[in-house]
């Protein structure tokens, strides 16, 4: 099976006849396009050219029924695919997605490896670790006819089943009984069929196929998408939190194949400049002792006159508030420029205006992109600053922090937040 890596936005994906390294044939192409469209991806963010496809914002996973793409972020100067697999999972780690530290994926050996194999080890290692700590049972209401009377009897039924019928030896019970055949297990069922099918490694493959002995009084059972978004983990189990969050993203995206084989495809993709925004703020986060908000939704622009109704929602992507300052941050997954406004766009000038205008203890406000060309401003200045005309002291500042490593980019963090009184 063809496995081809990108870069998400700067690598094209070729169609046509003559392979290569990054080349589908059109007949792939259009089985990807059927997949693209029943998974209602944006399309802003998959450019179709002329013969050829970039994916933009999107990183992450496709596979197919001959061939499989891996879509990796930007965010190494030189092109180091291991290197950027690393960084995208310290990414997802720090935001909450998944948890493994570093000297896991050491130990796991796959980051030289697809996204998805990686994924794949962390779910069927977290969960063989779970279940052999004890499978989950619950309890569900059992009814049957039984020589003794065990839980209430159902009277109709009782009647129906053993008096018309002269059973005085039966009594038909109802009563709850402790089994693993559940909704949660099902779903590990179900997630385990679709990586054994597809995950290469042995030791992965060898760890699931345990999960299905242990599992194996568990029924097979095929999933809706609100099905999976509606189970929900207590007390009890919620020590199965990140191989059911891994198995659902894996079952979400599962739907019939447009292949004349009718294998299966699926995804696991994630966008980048919500990523993005929730990595800075995690990180923000953790460095500040002040009040660090994500998505602020407070504050409208305007008020209607004759009926004095706010209008025009603003939302930052972080405020972080010290009592008596504010600081505002959009994050921007785009790519800087050495041109005018080192390629800031008009109306993400307006839309800090705005916030600076309304937010009345905000004397910044930061558009903050990655750092993905050579554009190292200097003195850790901004990259631009401009001022207000109506106030000085007010001012928008356009950064580019560096995601090669989480250290780097906490330090450029701390030296903006620094530099700009927080």
């Amino acid at each position: 099976m063809k496995h081809i890596v990108l870069t998400e936005c700067y690598d094209i994906l070729r169609i046509g006849i003559e392979g290569g390294d990054k080349t589908i044939t059109p007949s792939q192409a259009d089985e990807l396009a059927g997949f693209i469209q029943s998974q209602n991806l944006k399309r802003e963010y998959i450019s179709w050219g002329n013969k050829s496809i970039t994916f933009l914002n999107y990183v992450g996973y496709i596979q197919c029924s001959n061939f499989s793409i891996e879509i990796l972020p930007k965010v190494t100067l030189n092109k180091n695919f291991n290197h950027m697999r690393k960084v995208l999972i310290d990414m997802l780690n720090e935001c909450g997605f998944i948890k493994v530290t570093t000297s896991n994926m050491a130990h796991l050996q796959l980051i030289n490896e697809s996204l998805f194999e990686i994924f794949g080890r962390i779910y069927a290692t977290s969960l063989s670790i779970e279940l052999n700590k004890g499978i989950t049972t619950k309890y569900q209401q059992v009814e049957n006819n039984l020589m003794m009377l065990k839980g209430a009897l159902a009277i109709p039924q009782h009647i129906k089943e053993n008096l018309s019928r002269k059973k005085k030896y039966m009594a038909y019970c109802e009563y709850e009984e402790r089994t693993i055949d559940h909704e949660l297990n099902q779903v590990f069922v179900a997630s385990n069929q679709l990586l054994l099918k597809n995950v290469k490694n042995l030791e992965t493959q060898k760890l699931l196929k345990q999960i299905d002995n242990l599992l194996d009084d568990v029924n097979s059972k095929s999933f809706l998408k609100n099905q999976l978004t509606r189970i929900k983990l207590d007390r009890t189990n919620k020590r199965f939190e990140l191989p059911l969050l891994l198995a659902q993203q894996f079952l979400m995206n599962v739907t019939g194949s447009f292949s004349a084989k009718n294998d299966t495809s699926f995804s696991l993709l994630f966008e980048m400049n919500d990523l993005f925004e929730k990595y800075i703020a995690a990180l923000v986060r953790k460095m500040t002792m002040h009040t660090v908000h994500e998505q602020h939704n407070k504050y409208r622009l305007l008020v209607k006159e004759n009926n004095n109704r706010e209008i025009f929602q603003l939302k930052p992507d972080i405020v972080v508030d010290n009592g008596n300052n504010q600081l505002i941050i959009d994050t921007k997954w785009k790519s800087l420029t050495a041109g005018n406004r080192s390629g800031v766009k008009r109306e993400d000038l307006f839309q800090m205006y705005a916030y600076l205008t309304r937010y009345n203890h905000a004397k910044t406000a930061i558009l903050l992109y990655p750092l993905q060309l050579s554009l190292e401003s200097e003195n850790d200045g901004p990259v631009e600053s401009w001022y207000l005309h109506a106030d000085k002291n007010q001012k928008l500042k356009v950064y580019a922090v560096s995601l090669e490593s989480k250290s780097k980019t906490v330090e450029e963090l701390h030296s903006i937040l620094r530099i700009n009184g927080f």
